[in-house]
């Protein structure tokens, strides 16, 4: 058992039973002899509505969570580089994408049985707008493990830092059972599949 292993599998779970479930892992931990990871376990937070359904959108859509965040980093490169035309066409199709992808994510939710509200939702289309904004909540959201949804800054920084990491595939059972049904959008608008 290590901290990660833990984390992944509690921020797979609704938040109806992640405080449960993360006590269990603790005492565990602490029966194993391994205080410090019971403590580290511990401390995790339990993720509200929109940053589990954030969570499960990066878990269950890998392709299109590495997308966005792609989509995020030509947006920034267009913003830093004054690139008109680019930033227009870019801009217009962040909000169809963000748009869809919390959709998605609420599907995803139904489909784990905790449907969520439009202002959950919201949050989540949020959070999205955060990841394309800044390259620090695009790693942060990466991973799978928000605890609460994300706020964009006002405009975008330059592109001096780190791009975000790859998202890697880690998927649920509900969420393998909403792919399976085909729901929400697959594929991200043209534009953000072209190489900077």
């Amino acid at each position: 058992m290590d901290l990660d292993a833990v984390a992944d599998e509690l921020y797979a779970l609704a938040p109806g039973v992640f405080t449960a479930a993360r006590d269990e892992r603790a005492q565990a931990a602490r029966a194993a002899g391994d205080r410090e990871l019971a403590e580290q376990i511990r401390r995790l937070r339990r993720p509200t509505l929109s940053a589990w359904a954030s969570n499960l959108l990066v878990r269950d859509q890998p392709d299109e969570a590495q997308r966005l965040v792609h989509l995020g980093e030509m947006l920034r490169r267009a913003h830093q580089d004054l690139d008109g035309e680019q930033l227009r066409e870019l801009s217009a199709q962040q909000h169809q994408v963000t748009r869809a992808l919390a959709r998605q994510a609420g599907q995803l939710t139904a489909r784990a049985g905790q449907p969520i509200s439009d202002d959950t939702r919201q949050e989540v289309q949020d959070t999205l707008h955060a990841v394309l904004a800044d390259p620090d909540a695009a790693r942060q959201w990466a991973k799978g493990r928000l605890t609460k949804p994300l706020s964009a800054p006002a405009g975008f920084p330059t592109l001096s830092r780190q791009p975000a990491p790859p998202v890697t595939a880690r998927r649920t059972a509900p969420a393998d059972e909403a792919a399976d049904r085909g729901c929400g959008v697959r594929t991200l608008p043209q534009a953000a599949r072209r190489a900077p």
